[in-house]
C-alpha cells in the first residue's frame, strides 16, 4: 500500500471521526499522556464532566483477536503469498531447464506405413512393370551435443535473475501482507475512535440543546441560541452516522486482507512508544531502503532478467558448434526395382551454424530487446527515487508526530481549562452560548489532533522499517504487544450504532 494511502487513513483521525476514548500501547513503554486511564479521562475532559458520553457497556468485555493471531493466518493462505510462492517455484524450474540446455538431447522418431507403387512404363529394363504393394518400416535416432552455443549462457544469467526476482517478490509479498494487516488493524481502531468522539460530540450537543431549550423558556436564551445549537446537533448527528459507515467499512476492509471473519478485536492500551527512529537520520534510512528494500531488489532482478533476455537475442546471431549422432533404420518391404531392403546408417558429425540473414525468420529481436532493458533501468531509477521520497516522508512524519505530541497534550489541557472557564461565564450569563460551543468543538479538535499524531507515529514508523525492508513479524508483536486484551473490545456497529 502506497504511502499516500497511508497519509489518507490517517487522515480519518482528522475528520470528525476521530476518537474522544482512543487508547494508545502498553504499560512498559514511555509515552506522555493526559490522563492514567486514557479514553475515559480524555472523555471527561471533552465534556466537562465527570460521566462519559458514549462507552461502551460490560456486555462487550470478552475474548479479542490481535493481531498476531490474524497474521498467523494471513500469512499460511492469503492469495499474494501463495501466488509468490507458485512463481518462485516456477522460477526453480525455469534454473533447472537453463542447466538441461546444456545436456545431450535425444530424439527417436519412429516410421511405419504401406506403399502401392504402380509402374506403368519404363526404358530402364530394371523397373518392374505393374502394381507392387510393400509395407516399409524403420526409425531415426539422432543425439545432439551443445559444444558451444552463446544463447545457453545467456538463457542460464536470466533464470538465476528470475529466481532472484522471485524470492524478492516471495519477501516482499509477505511484507506487504503483514504490514497492509497492521495498517488495517490499526485504521479500525481509529475508525472506532473517530465514532467514539462523533458520538460523544453528539450527546453534548444534545445535552446544550436541552439546556437552551429550558433557558428559552425562561427567557435566558433567544431563538438564535436555540437554532445555533441545534443546527451544530444535527451535522453532529450527521458525522456520527458517517464514522458508524466508515468504522464498518473498515472492518470489512481488515476481513478482506485477514482473510476470515474479525471478531471484537483489542484496542490500543493507554500508552504509546512516542521515540524519535533510530538511526536518527534520514539519510541513513534512504542507504538502508537502497540496499534492501524488497521492491527495489525485485526490480533489480527484472532489470538483470531483461539485460539477459538481450543477451539471448545477441547470441542467437552468434555462430553455434554442435556434435550431431544419426543412427537410421530403415526396413522396406519393396522398391522400384522390385526387391526390399534393410539398411542400417550411423552419421557422426560436427555441424557448424553461422546465421548470415534473418537467420529464424522472425527478424532481429534483439534491437527490442535491449530497447525494454533500458526501460527496465529507467524503471528502476524511477523506483529508487520514489523510494527515497517515500523514506524520508515517514521518517520527518515519525519525527514530527514524535515532537508534536507534547504540544498536542499540553494543548489539549490548555482547552479543557478553556472550556470550564467559558462554560462558568454562561452559565453566570456573562457569556453567550455560541462562544462555549465554538470553544467545545475546539476541544474536540485538539482531541483529535493528538490522537490522529500517535496514530500517525505508529503508522509511519512501520512504514518507514517496510521501505528500508526491516519490516517482519516481530514489528507485527510489536504492535500486538501494545494491545490490550483486558480493555473493552472494538466491535462493528449495526442498526443505529449499536455495537455488533
Amino acid at each position: 500500500m502506497s504511502l499516500r494511502q497511508l497519509l489518507c487513513a490517517s487522515a480519518v483521525l482528522l475528520s470528525a471521526a476521530m476518537p474522544a476514548a482512543a487508547q494508545a500501547p502498553s504499560s512498559h513503554w514511555q509515552t506522555q499522556v493526559a490522563a492514567p486511564n486514557g479514553g475515559r479521562a480524555m472523555a471527561q475532559a471533552m465534556t466537562g464532566r465527570n460521566e462519559v458520553p458514549a462507552t461502551r457497556s460490560p456486555r462487550d468485555a470478552g475474548p479479542t483477536i490481535g493481531l498476531a493471531e490474524l497474521a498467523d493466518r494471513a500469512n499460511a493462505a492469503h492469495p499474494q503469498v501463495r501466488q509468490a510462492e507458485a512463481g518462485k517455484d516456477a522460477a526453480r524450474y525455469s534454473l533447472r531447464d537453463a542447466y538441461l540446455g546444456f545436456a545431450p538431447r535425444a530424439n527417436i522418431v519412429f516410421d511405419k506405413g504401406k506403399e502401392r507403387l504402380n509402374v506403368i512404363r519404363s526404358d530402364n529394363f530394371l523397373y518392374q512393370l505393374g502394381v507392387n504393394n510393400f509395407r516399409n518400416q524403420g526409425y531415426t535416432l539422432e543425439v545432439v551435443q551443445p559444444i558451444f552455443d552463446p544463447r545457453l549462457f545467456a538463457q542460464l544469467h536470466g533464470a538465476y535473475a528470475t529466481l532472484r526476482r522471485a524470492r524478492d517478490e516471495l519477501t516482499a509479498a509477505r511484507q506487504r501482507t503483514l504490514f497492509d494487516l497492521m495498517q488495517s488493524y490499526l485504521t479500525t481502531l481509529a475508525a472506532y475512535d473517530g465514532y467514539q468522539v462523533a458520538r460523544a460530540e453528539e450527546e453534548t450537543l444534545a445535552r446544550q440543546m436541552a439546556e437552551v431549550q429550558t433557558r428559552h423558556r425562561l427567557g435566558l436564551a433567544s431563538d438564535g441560541d436555540a437554532d445555533e445549537v441545534e443546527a451544530r446537533l444535527r451535522a453532529a448527528e450527521a458525522q456520527r452516522m458517517a464514522a458508524a459507515a466508515s468504522l464498518n467499512e473498515n472492518f470489512a476492509s481488515l476481513e478482506r486482507r485477514a482473510g476470515i471473519r474479525v471478531g471484537p478485536l483489542a484496542p490500543l492500551a493507554a500508552r504509546i512508544p512516542m521515540a524519535l527512529p533510530n538511526p536518527a537520520s534520514a539519510d541513513a534510512w534512504v542507504r538502508e531502503a537502497r540496499a534492501h528494500n524488497v521492491d527495489l531488489r525485485a526490480l533489480e532482478s527484472a532489470t538483470t532478467e531483461a539485460r539477459a533476455q538481450a543477451e539471448t537475442q545477441a547470441a542467437a546471431l552468434l555462430p553455434r558448434l554442435d556434435l550431431r549422432l544419426t543412427q537410421d533404420r530403415s526396413d522396406n518391404g519393396g522398391t522400384i526395382y522390385g526387391g526390399g531392403s534393410t539398411i542400417n546408417d550411423r552419421t557422426l558429425l560436427f555441424r557448424l551454424t553461422v546465421p548470415l540473414f534473418n537467420p529464424d525468420g522472425a527478424g532481429y529481436p534483439v534491437f527490442a530487446a535491449r530497447a525494454r532493458y533500458q526501460a527496465s533501468t529507467y524503471r528502476l531509477e524511477d523506483q529508487r527515487l520514489e523510494v527515497e521520497e517515500k523514506v524520508r516522508t515517514a521518517f520527518e512524519e515519525v519525527v514530527a508526530n514524535t515532537r508534536r505530541d507534547q504540544a498536542l497534550v499540553r494543548a489539549l489541557g490548555a482547552q479543557t481549562r478553556i472550556v470550564a472557564g467559558k462554560r462558568a461565564r454562561y452559565a453566570a450569563g456573562t457569556l453567550p452560548i455560541k462562544d462555549v460551543l465554538d470553544s467545545e468543538r475546539d476541544l474536540y479538535q485538539a482531541q483529535r489532533n493528538l490522537l490522529a499524531a500517535r496514530y500517525n507515529y505508529l503508522l509511519n514508523l512501520m512504514m518507514l522499517k517496510r521501505l528500508a525492508g526491516d519490516f517482519a513479524e516481530a514489528d507485527l508483536l510489536y504492535i500486538d504487544s501494545a494491545l490490550d486484551r483486558h480493555a473493552t473490545p472494538v466491535r462493528r456497529l449495526v442498526g443505529e450504532g449499536r455495537d455488533d
